[in-house]
């Protein structure tokens, strides 16, 4: 007996053995059958179902000594392999995006990737950066990465230098994205009173957890009163309190919180951001994204006395430096007003 979707999954199937047990398979077209092991909605049976989802096809062979060739061998080497799995996703896009580029636009047979990499000059790079000028964080991005291409291509022997050392990073504006403030969340749920939207507000207001996290998370992560889970981007274990209201609005009826209009989970980290983005300008708020309700949180909670370590558990960062400039920034705050009063009377 095969069904087509179980439990909100998609392209999982089950089969039934003789003695009436089960067997879990995920089937998915141009990938191979793959049996899932373990009880549903275990964690064991969650990694394995997600390590089928983010599977790709191998791509190619890439000519050896092209740059798509040099990049594939940096995607093999330890350096690439040693980072986060969240972080290997997301430099795998940005290289195959690259790879694929038109060295010029009129010409959009002739691919960057199949060009010889000891061709390419300090010229090309920076028009792989330049192509993202509108996003200068997505240009310097890549320059990350080409540089890490490069320095492995230059150490090995197979391109003369490392064409990437000097190139200019694009000038970005200070502050990254904007901090969400409480009247902006007070538009968002005036706007927003139930359904995908509201949810998805009220789990980032109380947790202030990344996308990536927040596509994912449900029901196998409620543990004793709290939200446990690994971090998608960094791998750090987070044990949230789960307060009231948080837990009167968690659905207790899908495998993961967040299901799009369709009823199915978000395909990608980047279309659950799109849409939030999007239900803010709903309500009126513009500019505020899901990463912006993070920074509100990580704010107040600093204000209100939390040290750098005590986010650093509470967001999943790995190195004080990311939870410092609240910290400082409360701390400011704090002395400004402290000095302000012993003026009082003066």
């Amino acid at each position: 007996m095969n069904a087509p979707v179980l439990f909100n999954l998609e392209h999982l199937t089950e089969r039934e053995n003789a003695d009436g047990t089960k067997r879990y398979y995920f089937r998915r077209r141009g990938q191979p059958l793959t049996r899932i092991h373990g009880e549903p909605l275990s964690e064991p049976f969650m990694k394995a179902y997600r390590a089928c989802m983010e599977w790709t096809a191998p791509a190619a062979e890439a000519v050896e000594g092209t740059f798509a060739w040099i990049c594939d061998q940096y995607m093999d080497s330890p350096a690439f392999k040693s980072k986060a799995k969240a972080t290997q996703e997301a430099r795998r896009r940005v290289i195959k995006t690259m790879v694929e580029e038109p060295l010029d636009p009129d010409q959009p047979a002739e691919k960057f990737g199949a060009e010889r990499a000891k061709a390419l000059t300090p010229e090309y790079i920076e028009i792989l950066r330049d192509r993202k000028a509108d996003n200068p964080n997505a240009g310097n991005e890549r320059l990350k990465i080409l540089g890490q291409v490069f320095k492995l291509a230059k150490a090995r022997k197979w391109v003369p230098a490392n064409i990437v050392i000097g190139t200019e990073r694009l000038g970005v504006p200070k502050g990254g994205h904007d901090t969400a403030t409480d009247e902006d969340l007070e538009k968002y749920f005036a706007k927003h009173t139930s359904g995908a939207a509201w949810l998805a507000g009220m789990i980032l207001k109380h947790t202030g957890v990344r996308v990536s996290d927040l596509r994912i998370l449900g029901l196998p992560n409620i543990k004793k009163g709290k939200l446990v889970f690994e971090t998608v981007k960094t791998g750090v274990l987070c044990e949230l309190p789960i307060v009231p209201e948080l837990e009167r609005a968690l659905p207790r009826d899908n495998m993961t919180f967040l299901l799009s209009d369709l009823g199915k989970p978000y395909e990608s980290d980047k279309a659950l951001s799109q849409r939030v983005s999007k239900w803010f300008s709903q309500a009126g708020v513009e500019g505020i994204t899901a990463h912006s309700v993070r920074k509100w949180r990580a704010t107040k909670m600093a204000e209100n006395g939390a040290t750098e370590y005590q986010l650093m558990a509470s967001f999943g960062w790995k190195d004080p430096k990311e939870a410092r400039p609240y910290v400082q920034a409360a701390n400011r705050q704090r002395m400004a007003q402290e000095a302000s009063d012993k003026m009082a009377g003066v």
